[in-house]
């Protein structure tokens, strides 16, 4: 009889879902904690994240698992407020306690409750020192972990792992226990550590072509998200495997509408950085997302611009105008969006042709942009290279002045690049093409005697004959923009420009392809811009 009277006796919601106790709390106005053998409920009722702090900081004595449901708790308060309560609750004193608690009984946890407190702590936006401690603390136990993990398990702890350290050891154990685990991977624990090593700056051939594989064996299992963010990763890392695109590419186009607007957008933008974006894509996408076009906010916006102009659609020309416009009035406008966003968004009315008709908006943009730190990732600095250089030969009416941290930062970005690639093997490949390379056009003959990385103020180009006057770039996937905006600046200076597209180059097998496919386009170039006549 006494079980039957203490279960009586007990609140009945503390038996309820986090959600419905949360509402009954809300429902009868009671702010109270209940002191009960599952106290991770009590912590999901709390609506604010100075209650959860206060209530662990009355309760030191909990169990672990309500330790990391606070510390998720807190997490999600702080993904969804914003800057300013992220930093009310990291700088907090008592957050310091609870993973000071957490760190010190790390070893008590099994492998899925390490995954779980990984997780909670990699959703804070930005590093403390108090996250980077709980991190190499995580990572220390983790290593003593062999063979405990699940696939999904290993998954979680590398992605967070790979925010906060950077650390040799930890890095190895993780790549042993994937390839133990190669066969139980699905198509989201592959986008995980593909991320998580790119994070870590680690490009291991082998792992890569084993998750490849495993994603391209498993490439009917993706969901929409998980699909998105598998370009998304491959794009960011360069991959360019086209077996694995043409399958995600075919699976995606067939089910357009499955994808919401936001996800199409991630997904053009990704494989507009791929290369693999073709004009007859372009109507498809435009078409399945005009319903929820208006839906699309901020650095989304700016995503699906930067596709369009990267394909250089010219024939949705006007979407690309709604899209400009749509982004400033975005909420909070240009003083709230990111800096990658707003490099895009300039890069894309530059590329357009655009900056006429949206001036006061290029102009705050690029102002907005002059007034935060220079960013430490070439990327973004490379793409922003071609918008000074828009500036300096195109727009000089706009007497746009361009602070000299910028300049230099971007030019230092283009050269580095440029210099890096120089003695790549697809530059090697083109080279050895050329030296055996001659054609007629016009009735004219020609014969290139090409340098590489030739210097065409302000830009470098790949291959250059300065006698003739004809530059050649490659169209690669590791280049952050498309050359089109180059080649029509380097074109007004009378420069005849060839643009030798990745995927036109590989599919080209024998040297005998590569041959054919270098002199139809050299001799497109010169059509458009005949060489001159010799004097008699």
């Amino acid at each position: 009889m006494q079980p039957l009277l203490r279960q009586l006796a007990r609140p009945r919601w503390i038996h309820c879902r986090p959600g419905a106790a949360r509402a009954a709390l809300q429902r009868s106005g009671v702010r109270c904690y209940v002191d009960s053998i599952d106290r991770r409920v009590s912590v999901y009722t709390l609506t604010e994240p100075q209650e959860v702090l206060s209530f662990m900081d009355r309760h030191p004595d909990s169990d672990l698992n309500t330790f990391e449901a606070a510390l998720r708790h807190l997490s999600r308060f702080s993904q969804r407020g914003g800057h300013r309560t992220n930093a009310q609750i990291v700088e907090d004193a008592r957050f310091h306690a609870l993973l000071s608690g957490l760190t010190s009984r790390l070893e008590e946890c099994d492998a899925t409750l390490l995954s779980k407190i990984s997780d909670s702590s990699g959703r804070f936006q930005n590093s403390t020192p108090e996250l980077v401690d709980l991190a190499s603390r995580l990572a220390e136990v983790v290593c003593q972990r062999e063979d405990s993990f699940t696939a999904r398990n290993l998954a979680t702890v590398a992605i967070s792992l790979s925010k906060r350290i950077r650390d040799v050891e930890t890095v190895e154990f993780i790549r042993n226990e994937v390839l133990k685990l190669i066969d139980d991977l699905e198509p989201k624990h592959c986008n995980m550590l593909l991320e998580a090593f790119r994070r870590w700056g680690v490009f291991d051939r082998q792992l890569v072509d084993l998750l490849v594989e495993r994603m391209t064996d498993e490439v009917d299992q993706f969901v929409p998200d998980e699909l998105v963010e598998a370009l998304s990763v491959l794009s960011r890392l360069g991959l360019a495997r086209g077996f694995l695109l043409r399958r995600l590419c075919g699976l995606a186009f067939e089910n357009l509408r499955q994808f919401t607007a936001r996800e199409l957008a991630r997904m053009s933008y990704a494989l507009a950085r791929l290369r693999f974006l073709a004009q007859s894509n372009v109507d498809e996408l435009v078409d399945a997302m005009r319903p929820e076009l208006h839906r699309l906010r901020g650095s989304q916006i700016s995503e699906f611009l930067f596709a369009l102009s990267m394909v250089k659609a010219t024939h949705q020309l006007e979407t690309c105008r709604t899209l400009a416009a749509q982004y400033v009035d975005s909420e909070g406008g240009i003083p709230q969006m990111s800096g990658g966003s707003l490099i895009d968004y300039a890069w894309s009315l530059a590329a357009m042709d655009l900056v006429e008709d949206f001036e006061k908006d290029f102009r705050a943009a690029l102002e907005e942009t002059f007034k935060r730190k220079v960013p430490q990732n070439r990327t973004p600095l490379m793409k922003f290279f071609d918008v000074i250089c828009a500036l300096d030969l195109e727009y000089q009416h706009l007497k746009i002045q361009v602070p000299s941290t910028w300049r230099a930062a971007c030019d230092e970005a283009d050269r580095f690049e440029m210099d890096r690639l120089e003695s790549s093997r697809l530059h090697n490949e083109v080279m050895m093409r050329f030296d055996q390379l001659q054609g007629s056009s016009k009735g004219l003959k020609w014969r290139l005697k090409m340098q590489r990385n030739g210097v065409c103020t302000p830009y470098r180009v790949d291959m250059l004959d300065e006698k003739l006057g004809i530059a050649l770039d490659l169209e690669i996937i590791s280049w952050p923009t498309a050359r089109h905006l180059k080649h029509r600046l380097l074109e007004g200076k009378g420069y005849r420009m060839v643009k030798l597209e990745y995927w036109d180059w590989r599919r080209a097998r024998s040297e005998e392809d590569q041959s054919v496919l270098l002199e139809r386009e050299v001799t497109k170039a010169l059509e458009a811009n005949p060489l001159p006549l010799p004097e008699e």
